[in-house]
């Protein structure tokens, strides 16, 4: 079962933006629970975090990834940032890598020239660091680094800023 675990530092605007994708995969039974990881103490995350379903949690910036790994049901984790909107047939992309490559860490790339270079940089300077897009398995996401480099998948994710 995959779990999203949403760092969310930002808006509610940004987290529903980021909810508005991932609850049809709920519905479709691909996505089993969600993890919001509230990093400034906002109420209306949480009122959106029990709205949804999602369990709720409050993490500083530094443990959130660890913590909402903790906290997930799934023992294979989609990590996205409130406001990250992945694109059309992100489901059947993420099914087929964890068909095919489960052992390997997967990467739903940010869209858009800027955000997508600054995003490789950091892959380059720190390639087996946590970081939003990224499908893993939850030992990997508690432990706080990758076994491997993440495989870039043909679909991607967009910013949603709220």
């Amino acid at each position: 079962m995959l779990t999203a675990v949403i760092r969310a530092p930002g808006s509610a605007h940004a987290l529903a933006a980021t909810f508005s994708v991932l609850i049809p995969a709920v519905a479709d039974g691909f996505l089993g629970h969600a993890v919001v990881v509230d990093t400034r103490g906002e109420n209306d995350l949480e009122r959106i975090a029990d709205a949804t379903g999602a369990s709720y949690l409050r993490a500083g910036a530094a443990e959130a990834w660890q913590g909402g790994a903790a906290a997930a049901r799934g023992d294979r984790l989609l990590l996205l940032d409130s406001g990250d909107v992945p694109q059309l047939h992100w489901v059947e992309a993420v099914e087929r890598h964890l068909l095919t490559a489960p052992g390997i860490p997967a990467l739903l790339p940010l869209r858009g020239l800027g955000r997508s270079l600054r995003e490789r940089a950091a892959i380059i300077c720190e390639p087996r660091a946590l970081r939003p897009g990224l499908v893993v398995p939850k030992g990997a996401a508690i432990l706080g680094r990758l076994a491997a480099s993440p495989q870039r998948l043909p679909v991607g994710r967009e910013r949603a800023d709220g």
